[in-house]
């Protein structure tokens, strides 16, 4: 069933990202034991009510994200009502999933799920290379780098955050810095109350430092992008180096 994922990333830009994603934060004493259980979670819902989901490892940490993605808004409130009860792809899941696992083996590990966010994804101000087939390119991006942003107050920052990120995007393709880059903001949540969440993908966490080294020496050297930069609106409150489990 993950492979059903990745066809959701086919025909243009706006199919290819989910337009909305519920986001599960846990932390656990053994986060990659928790990663194993959730897949296999994840496995065995899709099955029951077709959403298709992903797990997010957080490197060098203790945090664990369950993501479930959306066309749209109506789409998660709907299977949202049809969670509950016996009935319910909640019950029928944990039925076929305990059969592998237990109370037990998911108490062991100590969760605790800290909170549920939903965001939505900003097309405008998401970057993928022109030409780019993500379907083909997903299964190798396997690390992901997540900024949490927050816009300063003033008049009008709104609207200069959202040209400044356009114009980065811009002048990215002018000196020819190919990455993929997707933009959401919380509908509620969010993580330490960000305006925006920033995912950059890669290869690997060594692939991506690599290539940020290479595309900072583009940018550090070219005066549009200095000028672009030069009245920045946003702040980045927090980063997350990051494994994603399909």
């Amino acid at each position: 069933m993950k492979k059903l994922f990745l066809i959701l990333f086919t025909v243009s830009l706006s199919a290819q990202v989910p337009a909305v994603v519920e986001v599960e934060e846990w932390v656990s004493d053994n986060p990659k034991k928790l990663v194993e259980m959730f897949n296999h979670w994840t496995d065995l819902e899709a099955e029951q009510n077709g959403v298709y989901s992903f797990v997010l490892e957080v490197i060098d940490g203790n945090k664990v994200y369950l993501c479930r993605t959306f066309d749209d808004m109506g789409q998660m409130v709907k299977k949202e009502e049809d969670k509950w009860g016996d009935e319910g792809w909640q019950s029928k899941t944990f039925q076929n999933w305990d059969k592998k696992y237990d109370w037990q083996d998911f108490s062991s590990v100590n969760p605790e799920r800290l909170m549920t966010h939903v965001f939505y994804h900003w097309e405008e101000l998401s970057y993928i290379p022109e030409g780019m087939n993500l379907a083909e390119q997903l299964p190798k991006l396997k690390f992901r780098r997540n900024i949490t942003m927050d816009i300063q107050n003033g008049d009008g920052n709104w609207d200069k955050f959202q040209n400044q990120i356009k114009a980065g995007i811009e002048n990215d393709k002018k000196l020819k810095n190919n990455y993929v880059r997707l933009m959401y903001s919380p509908v509620y949540g969010g993580i330490r109350g960000a305006d925006f969440l920033m995912i950059v993908m890669d290869e690997s966490r060594a692939s991506y430092y690599k290539g940020l080294e290479k595309r900072n020496k583009k940018r550090d050297s070219d005066d549009d992008w200095n000028s672009i930069q030069n009245d920045n609106v946003a702040n980045w409150i927090d980063e997350e180096d990051i494994k994603v489990h399909y």
